[in-house]
């Protein structure tokens, strides 16, 4: 997934899920929440690239809810064997709405911040926008989503989730069940075009939030922009959820659409572990 980032919204995950929404009573719909959560990955992936520079992280965040409908939510990560401790800082919102039965739309806005330090070496600032469309069709649910991302560069991402979410019966008389979601996730977004004086052309993922390499050599290299495929993915996220907490267990494998050294794209295996506590 482009994966989201440690501060957005665990707890939407259910909601987002079109029938999977409590729509009968109007006093809950309007109930504010708190969720408290933590999470650790093997390798922090954004938009078809690493920015924890294929190195575990850490991060913990706090989440305000009203309703099923609006978060905001704020966290802060680690980065192993990286200083300062703090390696990035995230603010985000997020709103969900569920037409019907087969429909529901969402839109997240977060900024992502990084030390001065940092800014060469792991990523630059950046905001993202996302706006999102779901389509339940019963045996699969769809999510098309147009992304945009803000920093020294700006691009445009699109990506296609279909996925199968089921649940199991209550279990622990009746105050726990697991829940499954697989998926298989298509990202489009911008790639770096080499081109040399002998026609031969190359393509790397080149994220905006990440200075360019260009080859200092005597071969003449020519670089622009193109819209492509980045990067599918397959996950299959397992959670155990209580009343007022949920522990998530998710491996990603992720398959590049281009090999290209100088622009490495992430490959293969990855798993992220997070839980959260609802305090209201």
């Amino acid at each position: 997934m482009g994966l989201p980032l440690p501060g957005f919204f665990p707890m939407s995950t259910l909601a987002a899920q079109g029938n999977e929404a409590d729509s009968t009573n109007e006093s809950l719909k309007q109930k504010a929440s708190l969720y408290a959560g933590a999470s650790y990955g093997s390798n922090l992936i954004y938009m078809g690239s690493t920015i924890s520079r294929n190195l575990p992280y850490y991060s913990g965040s706090l989440t305000f809810g009203l309703g099923n409908s609006l978060y905001v939510s704020a966290s802060v990560s680690h980065i192993i064997k990286t200083n300062p401790y703090i390696a990035f800082y995230s603010l985000s919102t997020s709103y969900n709405h569920t037409v019907n039965s087969w429909f529901d739309y969402s839109a997240n806005l977060a900024y992502y911040k990084t030390p001065e330090s940092l800014q060469e070496t792991l990523f630059s600032d950046f905001a993202f926008l996302n706006l999102t469309t779901g389509f339940d069709w019963k045996l699969i649910y769809t999510k098309l989503s147009f992304s945009g991302l803000f920093s020294k560069a700006s691009s445009g991402y699109v990506q296609i989730r279909n996925s199968h979410y089921f649940q199991t019966d209550q279990f622990f008389k009746g105050k726990a069940f697991l829940s499954f979601d697989p998926n298989i996730n298509t990202l489009f977004g911008r790639l770096v075009k080499i081109e040399t004086t002998n026609g031969i052309s190359k393509f790397g993922n080149a994220p905006p939030f990440v200075q360019l390499k260009k080859k200092q050599n005597n071969t003449t290299y020519t670089y622009s922009y193109v819209f492509g495929l980045l990067d599918t993915e397959f996950s299959v996220p397992i959670t155990l959820n209580f009343t007022n907490f949920s522990v998530e267990a998710e491996t990603i494998y992720i398959l590049p659409a281009y090999s290209n050294p100088d622009y490495p794209a992430p490959k293969g295996f990855s798993l992220n572990i997070s839980a959260y506590f609802r305090f209201l």
